[in-house]
């Protein structure tokens, strides 16, 4: 591609049979650096992979950690002001990374209804669904029902044969599934079905649609301009909610904790992971990226016990050790049934 034309070349093997990147053992900066490259390998190395599920690992905790600080931030700020503000501040940032890597921008207008469809899901409908729905639920709740993007994720995917899903995999994200239910108490009786947890379960399915559609846009835009393009246009779709918001409540007035939280929340949940998720998806395909959304809902467990001194039943310990053993499962189990020229979705050029 055009934009790749200026940028220095590293080192890679060609497979000239399936025209797939080899990457050969680079060190952690070197990663972090293709991380901000477009680069669309279909087989890596061991240690190069353990290395993508780290940085998959980091972004579980920043959303984790995202969700019981904005948790604290809206019981201070209407929801959809605070929104309006995040994005006001994120949009400008995600250009001047694209502004960094000096990319040639170009959006292709066949590619315009999946950018929209991305905007949509991964940011505009998105946001107004999760965060009205954290308003009216606990941070527990909505990372743990959040933590059900991986199931829809697969249902899409194989229903649209974007990529074939075996068995094991299934048996995992029910494993893990169950894991979250147990979490939530469903069988000590305290499971309830709130206005905010019928949201948050539609936001899972946005963000679903967001994880399949990205992936079929990777080969054509860097991770970081897709960002970019996608977020402006989803904060052109919060500005009607969030501008109503604000002529509502009037200018909010920020603590030192709302503030703390709103500079958390603008760079760490989108600008430093939505790259790293998109690149994840690139190497090892949609549907198994998205199980590592099954760690959202049990390090915002941990995070609520030692932020919001939430108290950790018995019940929602097991629940979580079910989860992270379901996604175990589904990760070994995953990795024996899909063949490497499989691990991404497929994409015109």
């Amino acid at each position: 591609m055009a934009e790749q034309k200026l940028l220095r070349p590293m080192p890679k093997a060609i497979d000239t049979q399936r025209h797939a990147v080899i990457i050969d053992e680079p060190c952690i900066p070197t990663l972090f650096i293709r991380v901000l490259r477009h680069v669309t390998p279909l087989r890596i190395s061991g240690r190069t992979r353990l290395l993508v599920f780290g940085g998959l690992l980091y972004v579980s905790i920043a959303w984790a950690l995202n969700t019981v600080f904005v948790k604290l931030a809206v019981t201070q700020i209407d929801p959809l002001t605070f929104t309006l503000f995040r994005f006001l501040a994120m949009t400008p940032l995600a250009w001047l990374f694209v502004a960094a890597r000096r990319e040639v921008i170009t959006i292709r207008a066949r590619d315009i209804p999946d950018l929209l469809v991305c905007a949509a899901c991964g940011y505009g409908v998105y946001q107004y669904l999760w965060v009205i729905g954290l308003s009216h639920t606990t941070a527990f709740a909505s990372a743990l029902l959040g933590g059900t993007t991986p199931i829809f994720t697969l249902a899409i995917v194989a229903i649209f044969g974007h990529e074939r899903v075996r068995s094991g995999r299934w048996l995992g994200a029910i494993i893990a599934f169950i894991g979250i239910a147990i979490f939530e108490g469903i069988l000590v009786g305290r499971f309830a079905i709130r206005l905010g947890d019928g949201l948050t379960l539609l936001a899972a399915v946005s963000f679903a649609s967001y994880n399949v559609t990205s992936a079929r846009l990777l080969d054509r835009y860097s991770p970081v301009l897709l960002l970019a393009i996608t977020i402006t246009m989803g904060t052109v779709m919060i500005l009607p909610g969030g501008l109503w918001s604000l002529m509502q409540h009037g200018m909010p007035r920020f603590s030192a904790s709302t503030t703390a939280t709103y500079i958390y929340s603008v760079i760490f949940p989108i600008l430093l992971t939505y790259p790293v998720w998109s690149y994840g998806i690139t190497l090892i395909g949609a549907g198994r990226v998205a199980l590592f959304g099954f760690l959202v809902p049990v390090f915002a467990g941990i995070a609520s016990a030692f932020i919001l001194h939430a108290r950790i039943p018995h019940y929602e310990l097991v629940g979580a050790g079910v989860a992270l053993l379901g996604m175990a499962i589904a990760q070994f189990l995953g990795s024996r049934s899909i063949r490497p020229s499989q691990r991404t979705l497929p994409t015109t050029r």
